[in-house]
């Protein structure tokens, strides 16, 4: 991992491989390792897929820790806690996403099949048949961005035009996956709808989902499952 600084209050602790899950759980347990430890001059972590800002108050480590350089001392201190912390075993949660291929769901499937020349069922089990986890969360409150998705699966670009996208919309963008948390307009591309609920707007714990969570879909048949408050809309 990489440490540089980010202006004069804030540290970068960065990934620069590949994005995974064992790299992301690093982010994690170092992130789980400073709030336990509550150290009163940070004042924000910032967790993304490949990175973790650490924001700190500088003036009050000079003032009152008696830090004379803040940088040097957030470096060398998380130098020091890579070389402690564990990964926490069985926090992070398996969640299986049922999931209504195509059609009204999935409207930009029959274009994305002819595109990576797949038929729907072989789609279905690669998407499927991966293990996904919880990299970034964003874009909406709960909005969770998956990473695991077969490489066949891989798009490189998005619908032609931005549409109506309702919540529980599963959506593709580049090499991954993420599932729509409020009603939107955005060019993704729409491959099916899960019934779901994963933000709670009125709850304190507001996310079903959480960063490194282990994600499965599974294949339903509209008539299988409660559609939930999926909005029939034309896509035309």
């Amino acid at each position: 991992m990489k440490i540089y600084s980010q202006g004069d209050q804030a540290i970068v602790v960065s990934i620069e491989k590949d994005v995974s899950q064992n790299l992301t759980e690093d982010l994690l347990a170092l992130r789980s390792y400073l709030i336990d430890k509550a150290y009163p001059f940070i004042t924000e972590i910032v967790p993304t897929e490949s990175d973790l800002m650490i924001c700190y108050d500088a003036r009050d480590m000079i003032k009152h820790h008696n830090i004379q350089s803040p940088f040097l001392y957030m470096k060398a201190l998380i130098d020091s806690i890579q070389m402690e912390i564990n990964h926490h075993e069985g926090e992070q949660q398996l969640i299986e996403v049922p999931i209504v291929y195509g059609d009204e769901f999935g409207p930009d499937l029959p274009e994305l099949l002819k595109h990576l020349k797949l038929k729907l069922s072989d789609f279905i089990q690669l998407h499927t048949g991966a293990n996904y986890f919880v990299s970034m969360m964003g874009y909406s409150p709960g909005f969770p961005y998956l990473t695991g998705m077969h490489k066949k699966l891989h798009v490189n670009h998005t619908s032609k035009h931005k549409k109506f996208i309702p919540a529980g919309s599963v959506i593709l963008e580049g090499k991954k996956c993420g599932i729509v948390t409020t009603d939107t307009y955005n060019d993704w591309l729409v491959i099916g709808y899960t019934p779901l609920k994963l933000f709670f707007p009125n709850q304190e714990d507001f996310t079903l989902f959480k960063l490194g969570d282990n994600v499965t879909f599974k294949a339903k048949e509209k008539n299988d499952i409660e559609l939930g408050d999926f909005k029939h809309v034309n896509h035309n």
